[in-house]
């Protein structure tokens, strides 16, 4: 009985800061959805017509597609390239930690701080353009072309992630049973077929992991976004999330913002759902 106390009485605060902080506005946030709120009028129950406007907004659908294809730019380097790097940084070799603290090192630096860099490295006559230049390559407009806006975007967060799912990975190759590999040996298994074989399908849930939060990072992309291009040119990397800050924060549009979030959690629901059908699904087909 005791430890059911205890139990409770530490749940008891995050408890209460995810009512507070995640499920009230939640649910205020659905609230509003259905309100054409907007600071200074009292509020006026709209019920779906913010959703029908959004589904017929042209921007809505610009920023939808922005960040589809940076989803589909960023997540699957993001899934699958960190399960190789996880594999040669689980090797017992020499100077093994340091090339650890290099793939991790991006993961220290603020997301500012990265923007500015990145914003310094992609301008006309930055270095990413110099170092074209040595090769007689014509410069890229990286941040100005409403063509290389998104791609520059993705390789930034490749950049700035890789580190980070990497870690998971090799949580993940600690939990692999060493005799499995040892068996896979003694069968004539080289280094290739072990991992294929044996890692992978040991990683299933991790990868399940992985692909879910970093979809919803993709999705959620905001920081970026805001301080390396505002959404430009021409909206060329407007993503959902900025635009509902803009039409929350600068258009004063609560309602017309609350109901694109939604809709924008639909999307992200439904995705989740295809990752859990044709990743996490037992093996076996059970």
């Amino acid at each position: 009985m005791y430890k059911t106390r205890h139990a409770v009485f530490f749940l008891i605060v995050p408890v209460l800061l995810f009512m507070v902080f995640i499920l009230l506005p939640a649910i205020s946030a659905f609230f509003l959805s259905f309100t054409s709120y907007n600071i200074f009028d009292p509020i006026e129950w709209v019920w779906f017509d913010n959703y029908k406007e959004a589904l017929q907004d042209s921007d809505f659908w610009n920023a939808l597609g922005n960040t589809v294809l940076f989803w589909v730019l960023a997540t699957p380097t993001l899934v699958i390239m960190p399960i190789f790097v996880a594999v040669l940084a689980n090797q017992k070799v020499r100077g093994i930690r340091v090339f650890r603290l290099i793939f991790y090192f991006p993961v220290l630096v603020s997301v500012v701080v990265t923007a500015i860099l990145w914003r310094w490295m992609f301008n006309l006559d930055g270095i990413l353009n110099y170092f074209l230049s040595v090769f007689n390559l014509p410069a890229v407009e990286w941040l100005t072309s409403p063509e290389m806006v998104i791609p520059s975007m993705a390789l930034v967060t490749i950049w700035s992630g890789f580190g980070y799912y990497t870690l998971f990975y090799l949580a993940g190759l600690q939990t692999v049973p060493k005799d499995l590999y040892e068996a896979a040996e003694l069968d004539g298994a080289g280094f290739f077929k072990k991992h294929l074989y044996i890692t992978i399908p040991m990683l299933r849930p991790v990868i399940f992991f992985v692909s879910v939060i970093s979809t919803m990072g993709a999705f959620k992309e905001f920081t970026l976004m805001l301080t390396m291009t505002n959404g430009g040119p021409l909206d060329a990397s407007t993503t959902v999330v900025l635009l509902v800050f803009k039409e929350a924060f600068q258009g004063l549009n609560m309602g017309y913002a609350s109901a694109v979030s939604f809709l924008l959690f639909l999307f992200i629901l439904v995705l989740t759902l295809i990752n859990e059908k044709f990743i996490d699904r037992n093996p076996s087909g059970d």
